[in-house]
């Protein structure tokens, strides 16, 4: 999700909202990379606890990026100080987030110039690509990887491990 949420406007939290003064319901939540986002709900969770606490003062942009820090320490990744004072955004357009979060089927040469529109380099792109790798993905994010590789109904890609591609075919993407 902060992977997201930053890669359109800014680390700015405009990923979590529902509706915007100039696009309505349009907001980046509805964004095809988006739709397999999960955890909205303990962000909110989270947002009401430190609303109790000090009302006013932790930006959701800001929960959203220690919530992140700390799902990597959860899963065994390293600990790190996150600086805090972002502002929330208010703006969050669908249209901008389809536009710029690379997409699942986007190849190598593609990633590297979306990151580097960004100010990303190749060590960015490693780091957060392998971070896709925990969660769960849609099969038509890479059915054309098992079924349809060269455009000719039935190839495979072959950069796919074959036994990892048949388990897939057999019980997950079909």
């Amino acid at each position: 999700m902060h992977f997201h949420d930053c890669f359109v406007r800014g680390c700015d939290g405009s990923v979590l909202l529902n509706f915007t003064s100039t696009n309505g319901n349009q907001t980046e939540k509805l964004a095809n990379p988006n739709l397999t986002l999960r955890g909205f709900s303990f962000i909110d969770a989270v947002k009401r606890l430190v609303e109790a606490e000090c009302p006013g003062v932790v930006s959701c942009a800001d929960i959203i990026a220690l919530v992140a820090r700390d799902a990597v320490v959860a899963t065994g990744g390293p600990f790190w100080n996150v600086p805090t004072g972002r502002r929330d955004g208010s703006i969050s357009n669908v249209s901008e987030a389809n536009a710029d979060i690379p997409a699942p089927t986007s190849n190598f040469t593609r990633l590297q110039q979306s990151f580097a529109k960004k100010g990303l380099d190749l060590n960015d792109l490693v780091l957060l690509s392998g971070a896709h790798t925990i969660g769960v993905s849609r099969c038509s994010s890479f059915s054309e990887r098992l079924y349809n590789f060269t455009g000719v109904l039935g190839t495979q890609d072959p950069s796919l491990d074959s036994e990892y591609a048949d388990n897939l075919k057999s019980r997950k993407c079909r």
